[in-house]
């Protein structure tokens, strides 16, 4: 993605917060079946990416615009250096009595989006439609379900990321270690980290990096059969002992075991490619600049496992706007947005694992690393990355928690314990 996840969650649901919709405002509900060819109309978007990403969506809106010629597409990206401003623009947008047809957000702020009624439901329009239906039926079920709220679709993915273990093929090979099986441990990444740990000074060499932010934290969670929130998503779940377990494990990595340097403020991504870690934790989105800059000795590894087998993922979503006056020429246009042209155009890119298997068969996907089936595998049986409609308040809590844990300032139990009672009364507060 252009953004990494950690970014977007300061204050990627702010509009939530400004209260700029109500019933009243709603137009009339989308009715089922696609409009007539002839049919005139604008219709604008709420988005963001890269300028290649841009070009992307625009060859999807020509598609489109090739079926209703009568109709134009305002493909409104940001031009944003964070997620805060991506959400006050949109608040603005919307409190100026101009709402986006099309929206398109991550999975962290679909709850709240939904809470706020600024996504409409979108299972009518697809059930009445054999094409769109039949694109989204190919989508792993993961990825759907992690965009629907109460049994209903309120976003179609189109793209995503998860969390694997890349490791350096040259440091391995030299230290005669043979890489693991996709079952491998805890127990077992910690004996490959120590063995990996080696020299001192500039010649020194960890056995990992540690990336820190939330999403990368949430493969210890799954991965030990617990998550920070409750099942239902409304409470906190870090009184959990096995949060705790998790917390102090990625401690011991740093001060016991020393197979892990001090996280904060360090770019664990271009310490890796210049090899001084072994291996790092990342989903797809840091190959394409690997490999520009000449990197390309690595591979990746499903997650180590304690409890599950379960990795992490997110992703992003199309949606409609309820206030959308032309929500069923919105849908058409969606459907060129996850059509197999742009999604492959999205994946080639170099950031986005694919929604689709076929595209994720493509010679540009399986060019690097050797083992690149592992990011689509890894989407079939994974776990979102947990976002109530608290999420910011969660990720807050969650950033600040594990900086107190990682410099000491409190213990794992002491920190923990602090931030789900500071949690459960952000909730309670509402």
């Amino acid at each position: 993605m252009s953004m990494n996840r950690r970014d977007f969650l300061t204050k990627a649901t702010a509009l939530a917060a400004a209260g700029v919709l109500t019933p009243a405002m709603f137009p009339a509900r989308a009715k089922a079946g696609a409009p007539a060819k002839d049919t005139a109309a604008q219709l604008t978007t709420y988005n963001w990416g890269n300028p290649s990403e841009a070009k992307a969506y625009g060859e999807a809106f020509e598609r489109f615009r090739k079926i209703y010629p009568n109709v134009t597409v305002q493909d409104n990206i940001a031009p944003i250096s964070s997620w805060s401003d991506y959400a006050d623009k949109l608040v603005t947008q919307i409190a100026g009595g101009n709402p986006p047809d099309i929206i398109n957000i991550a999975v962290e702020g679909l709850r709240l989006a939904v809470d706020k009624q600024l996504l409409m439901p979108l299972d009518e329009l697809i059930a009445a439609d054999p094409e769109a239906k039949a694109l989204i039926e190919k989508i792993p079920r993961k990825l759907k379900d992690a965009l629907t709220v109460d049994g209903k679709l309120y976003e179609i993915p189109n793209g995503g990321q998860t969390m694997v273990i890349h490791y350096n093929n040259r440091i391995f090979k030299e230290a005669d270690i043979e890489p693991p099986k996709p079952d491998w441990t805890w127990d077992d990444f910690l004996v490959i980290a120590k063995k990996l740990t080696t020299g001192e000074g500039d010649k020194k060499i960890y056995g990992y990096g540690l990336p820190w932010f939330n999403f990368a934290i949430h493969p210890w969670y799954l991965t030990n059969g617990t998550y920070p929130v409750t099942a239902d998503f409304k409470h906190s779940n870090l009184n959990d002992p096995k949060i705790l377990e998790v917390a102090e494990f990625i401690h011991a990595l740093v001060y016991e075991h020393g197979v892990s340097p001090d996280p904060i403020g360090l770019n664990v991504y271009d310490q890796f490619a210049a090899g001084r870690f072994a291996m790092v934790g990342a989903g797809r989105w840091p190959v394409t600049g690997w490999v520009a800059n000449g990197f390309t000795d690595f591979d990746i590894l499903p997650w180590p496992r304690k409890e599950s087998a379960e990795t992490v993922f997110g992703c992003g979503g199309w949606g409609i706007s309820p206030q959308s006056k032309n929500p069923e020429l919105a849908f058409q246009a969606i459907k060129q947005l996850i059509s197999l042209e742009t999604v492959t155009a999205l994946m080639e890119i170099g950031q986005q694992i694919p929604i689709y298997e076929e595209a994720a068969k493509t010679e540009s996907f399986l060019s690097a690393p050797k083992s690149a089936p592992v990011f689509f595998d890894a989407l079939k049986t994974a776990k979102p990355v947990a976002a109530p409609a608290f999420f910011n308040a969660l990720d807050r809590i969650l950033g600040r928690t594990f900086d107190q844990i990682i410099t000491e300032e409190l213990t794992a139990e002491e920190a923990l314990a602090a931030a789900h009672e500071e949690l459960e009364a952000e909730i309670q507060r509402g």
